[in-house]
């Protein structure tokens, strides 16, 4: 990644507190948004049953170690906010990409996916996952407006029409574009869908 005048990259660990905090220092004014679209590894991704990588909490320690400067922040705005100037300051977004059959999506997600869950090394992702969502339930409080996109298996091909659906709700196809998702994440993150999705769990297929 290349840094221009719209682009300031922190190189660091996201299970940092302390590299978290200098790539919030970095930013120069209060952050209005984090977009996490982590995944630890297996050694082979294309085979479910193929080792576990790690770590076993990339997600969820990632998840609280932003939502902590998030909160940390925005108190600190709140405090510097004159009482008498008749507004608050705006609250930042949580946008984190998780995936169907996590939590009660589980009761929506193809059998197939079911299974491999149960029964392959892809249960030590959702793992992680689920432990995402307790550390949003635990940590975002009434600071930190949050949104869990559960993707349908990703592929390359390009930006499409993207469909949404509550996270115990039928009717989503088996594929979204990583493109779709990345698109769909920004717009929900600047604020251009306003509070539609604030702290709410959605699956996004194409």
């Amino acid at each position: 990644m290349t840094e221009h005048d719209r682009l300031t990259v922190v190189k660091g660990s996201v299970l940092s507190e302390e590299d978290m905090n200098r790539a919030f220092a970095a930013a120069g004014t209060p952050v209005d948004a984090v977009l996490q679209c982590l995944n630890a590894p297996r050694a082979n991704e294309w085979n479910p049953w193929a080792a576990f990588l790690g770590p076993p909490r990339l997600l969820a320690d990632a998840t609280a170690n932003a939502t902590r400067a998030l909160r940390q922040q925005q108190q600190q705005r709140q405090a510097s906010t004159q009482p008498d100037a008749g507004s608050t300051a705006p609250k930042p977004r949580l946008v984190v990409m998780s995936a169907l059959g996590t939590g009660e999506s589980r009761k929506v997600a193809p059998a197939l996916l079911r299974l491999a869950i149960d029964h392959s090394n892809i249960g030590k992702t959702y793992a992680d996952h689920e432990a995402v969502d307790a550390e949003i339930e635990a940590n975002c409080g009434d600071e930190v407006r949050w949104t869990v996109m559960l993707a349908v298996g990703l592929q390359h091909a390009g930006v499409q029409p993207v469909r949404t659906f509550g996270h115990t709700q039928a009717g989503a196809s088996l594929f979204v574009t990583r493109e779709s998702c990345a698109r769909w994440m920004v717009d929900v993150a600047s604020g251009a869908m306003g509070d539609e999705f604030d702290n709410r769990r959605v699956i996004v297929s194409n």
